[in-house]
């Protein structure tokens, strides 16, 4: 290595890491190394940018590759050699950069990887360019390849402020690996880590990758799950197990993640198998509607639809107050545990052609670019959600565009130009676009639910909003019935029901008069209001009487 005068610079030789086994072995990655090799082997343009999320394995990749090319013997003459990034940093120094140029003259057929070239380089234009102008002599070269290693918003970053060197190399996406290889680089991963011998199962890994693919708080596979197993080790020493138990490392997620240990492990075939039901003991007349909504939930949980999609999607009509958003929100914390898996966007906060931007980031360069998007950091931050885009007719149009992508691919490109995974979310949206349609048929008695009133009435309705390319990527659009009498009297039943639990602890339970109950009610129907003048009638009684009996007890 002498002879590449890198005296002054902290390099490694990685044929030297290779002969003393320090290179990881590589799980999986043939596309990708694939790719590589092909881009590195060619005689023109063989310079390469590895581009990915921090954590993911850019390093390993090219540690992996190298391992397979050095140990082929049509590359004996070929040097392999990854120079530190913190040397780009001085060749803002005239001098540095002089010796630099002359070092780089030298290099024999060599392969150059540079890691975190993005971090280096991001926010820097001129220590860029003067990078760039080093360099320009190098990538002319055939015989010398260059490797680095950036992040996506990095990629972006450079790709805006200097397209010409991004368009001098190959660019070669890092992609997610499947859950069995994360497992398997565990697998690897644990005599490094596990130097008590605790009894770790296949199994054991196996629920540690579905940890961190369920909450991207624990970080990037496969560093987060390397993490989260040396932790769970680390706890079991201290609890003097022998064996790390799925109980340990859901105490250190809950700690780690701040969501109770009870919620993290719902019986999910349970919940499948009950959710219809459970839906419709909170949501009073609207059983066509669930059944068709449980039913692609149960298929999409046991692997029958199509992966590439959210779990589901649905649009749903019917005027206010029948129940809607309630499903909504029952269905997020039934299918993820947790109430905060719902998340609800105000469509009409997006109706101006400068707000679109606002759900996916603004692009490297302009304001709010840090920031990330409503929509795009919502789905990085909780994968395993359902988002509701509440009186999505009021949003503009360019926003209808953007969830095609989501519902066809599930998956969505932010501004930073990073992919964000929608398939293990539920996408519904609300819409009072043929409330009259519905009202008027309801009046009549005609069946709203039926494929015949949808088709007669409701879709050319949709249509003078909506095209039908984007309507056609739901899986279902569902028709909410009006509330009759009877339903409204349930709704205001359940309503006490809840005022009772919330007061507890003041042991309060209301003795009403079923016929009185009905009487009241029938003055608040109105098919166009739904169930919200009941609820608010029941809350400002209910809550009144309890107020005066406890101001009576002081």
């Amino acid at each position: 290595m002498a002879d590449f005068h890198f005296k002054k610079i902290e390099y490694f030789d990685l044929r030297k890491e290779v002969k003393l086994g320090k290179l990881p072995i590589m799980i999986g990655r043939a596309e990708e190394i694939d790719r590589l090799t092909r881009v590195v082997t060619r005689k023109i343009s063989n310079n390469a940018l590895v581009v990915g999320a921090n954590g993911i394995g850019k390093t390993t990749l090219v540690y992996g590759w190298a391992k397979k090319m050095i140990e082929r013997k049509e590359f004996d003459s070929l040097q392999f050699v990854q120079l530190d990034a913190e040397h780009l940093y001085e060749l803002e120094n005239e001098t540095y950069a002089k010796y630099f140029e002359q070092a780089l003259v030298t290099l024999p057929s060599s392969v150059l990887f540079i890691d975190n070239f993005g971090r280096a380089v991001m926010g820097n234009s001129g220590l860029l360019k003067n990078t760039f102008r080093l360099y320009q002599t190098l990538l002319k070269k055939s015989h010398v390849r260059m490797i680095l290693s950036l992040e996506p918003n990095e990629y972006a970053w450079l790709e805006r402020e200097f397209p010409a060197f991004v368009k001098s190399f190959e660019t070669i996406q890092v992609k997610n690996q499947t859950s069995l290889e994360y497992a398997e680089i565990l697998e690897r991963a644990l005599p490094h880590l596990n130097a008590e011998h605790i009894l770790v199962s296949g199994t054991a890994l196996k629920e540690i990758v579905a940890y961190v693919e369920r909450f991207p708080k624990l970080g990037q596979l496969p560093r987060g799950a390397v993490s989260l197993l040396d932790e769970s080790l680390a706890y079991a020493v201290s609890l003097g197990e022998k064996g790390l138990i799925d109980d340990i490392v859901a105490s250190v997620v809950a700690g780690k993640t701040g969501i109770p240990k009870a919620q993290l492990k719902p019986d999910e075939l349970h919940v499948l198998k009950n959710l219809e039901s459970v839906l419709n003991e909170r949501i009073i007349n609207q059983k066509g509607p669930i059944k068709k909504i449980a039913a692609t939930l149960q298929r999409a949980k046991l692997g029958i639809r199509n992966p590439n999609k959210p779990l589901g999607s649905f649009l749903m009509l019917g005027p206010s107050g029948v129940g809607k958003t309630e499903t909504a929100k029952l269905i997020a914390e039934n299918m993820f545990g947790r109430s905060q898996t719902f998340i609800r966007f105000d469509m009409s906060e997006f109706g101006q052609d400068h707000t679109v931007q606002r759900l996916l980031g603004a692009p490297a360069g302009y304001i709010g670019y840090e920031s990330g998007g409503a929509l795009t950091n919502a789905l990085r931050e909780e994968p395993h959600c359902l988002i509701l885009l509440d009186e999505i007719e009021k949003a503009h149009p360019k926003i209808f565009d953007i969830f095609l992508q989501v519902l066809d691919d599930g998956r969505l490109t932010s501004g930073q130009n990073e992919t964000v995974d929608a398939r293990h979310s539920i996408i519904m949206a609300t819409s009072n676009v043929a409330v009259d349609e519905i009202l008027k048929g309801f009046e009549k008695g005609i069946d709203i639910g039926s494929e015949a009133f949808l088709k007669e009435k409701i879709i050319p309705a949709l249509s003078k909003i909506f095209r039908l390319e984007f309507l056609n990527r739901f899986d279902s659009i569902l028709i909410f019935n009006p509330l009759s009498l009877k339903g409204l009297v349930e709704v205001a039943q359940l309503e006490i029901k809840k005022i009772e639990k919330r007061l507890s602890k003041h042991k309060v339970q209301f003795n009403i008069d079923p016929t009185l109950l009905e009487a009241r009610i029938k003055t608040l129907v109105d098919p166009r209001f739904g169930a919200r003048p009941v609820k608010r009638f029941i809350e400002e009684t209910c809550e009144s009487l309890l107020a005066r009996s406890l101001l009576n007890k002081k």
